[in-house]
């Protein structure tokens, strides 16, 4: 027992040490007031034909950038997608989100400085109600306290390939084209985590930023299925370290609890409370509601990455039949 308090201890500083270096590094797409005249291919993702997407398309029409192409998917698989789109870069992007002034010209900034094959960014989001105030800042959580997201550029350690973010994603076109997709490519775009596992094989150049409020995501209602999937990913579909987090991060706190001197907790709720502001005002989120959830939320990441594994679990007892 002493052992696995000091493994939490351990892990618990190691987390906070994370999210340290990302407050300090600030890994957000910056404004850099530089002008391009690329065509870029705006690709939403809509495979649902019912899903609304007048927002975005709006959005993308009032950007000041000049040379934009829209391509919103109805059928299409993915690869017809990228067939009918003719820009420099691919801008693919979820139903949902909302664009900003500045966001195009800053994105090919970055690339072309950097010489990025990929680049992913973070929505910063706005949750409505209670429950999407329970579940939706676990994404930004997990994100900040597990990838110190400035490195993963400068480095191929396979575990920073599980961060990055499905609703937004931007590419050169053709070094996108050279990660391996074949015609069998479905409507369901692969994961940015797959995204930039491959391009990392290929030594290309990634990048994960938060989005700094050049695209918003209001979030109304959450598929509780397709989010503990996504939560799923950060830990690179692995279900024994998703466990493993969950018994570190959620249990091993408990356990302490009651077990121990409550003063033992002093240390461990003093690094929990500096980590949720850290990554409050990095993701443009109330602090104290954040702090004030953690509990709840924490709850909620217990039982989402169960769902999440044991899901896993029965789909590989049928494959194997």
């Amino acid at each position: 027992m002493v052992v696995f308090v000091y493994a939490v201890f351990i892990f618990l500083i190691l987390r906070f040490s994370v999210t340290l270096f990302n407050f300090l590094s600030n890994p957000k797409l910056g404004y850099y007031g530089k002008h391009f005249t690329d065509r870029v291919s705006v690709i939403v993702l809509s495979p649902n034909r019912q899903t609304d997407i007048k927002k975005i398309v709006t959005s993308i029409e009032e950007q000041e950038y000049r040379d934009v192409e829209v391509v919103v998917q109805r059928n299409e698989t993915v690869t017809e997608l990228m067939e009918r789109a003719t820009g420099k870069y691919f801008l693919f992007i979820t139903a949902g989100m909302t664009l900003h002034h500045g966001l195009l010209n800053n994105l090919i900034y970055r690339v072309k400085v950097f010489e990025l094959s990929v680049l992913s960014l973070t929505p910063t989001y706005t949750a409505h109600g209670f429950l999407a105030n329970c579940i939706y800042p676990l994404n930004d959580f997990l994100l900040l306290n597990l990838f110190p997201l400035r490195l993963i550029r400068l480095s191929n350690i396979p575990a920073f390939a599980g961060a990055g973010s499905n609703d937004c994603l931007f590419c050169d076109a053709t070094h996108f084209k050279m990660l391996g997709w074949n015609e069998s490519l479905s409507k369901k775009m692969p994961s940015a985590a797959e995204v930039v596992r491959i391009a990392k094989q290929l030594k290309f150049k990634t990048e994960v930023l938060l989005a700094n409020k050049f695209i918003r995501y209001n979030v109304d209602q959450i598929d509780i299925n397709s989010f503990s999937s996504r939560l799923l990913l950060n830990f690179s579909n692995s279900g024994i370290a998703a466990l493993f987090y969950v018994i570190f991060v959620v249990i091993g706190p408990l356990m302490i609890l009651l077990n121990y001197d409550p003063a033992l907790l002093l240390l461990p709720l003093g690094l929990i409370f500096m980590e949720r502001l850290m990554i409050a005002f990095l993701t443009k989120q109330n602090a104290l509601l954040q702090v004030f959830l953690h509990p709840l939320q924490m709850l909620a990441l217990f039982i989402l990455t169960l769902r999440a594994v044991g899901s896993e679990f029965f789909k590989s007892i049928k494959l194997k039949k």
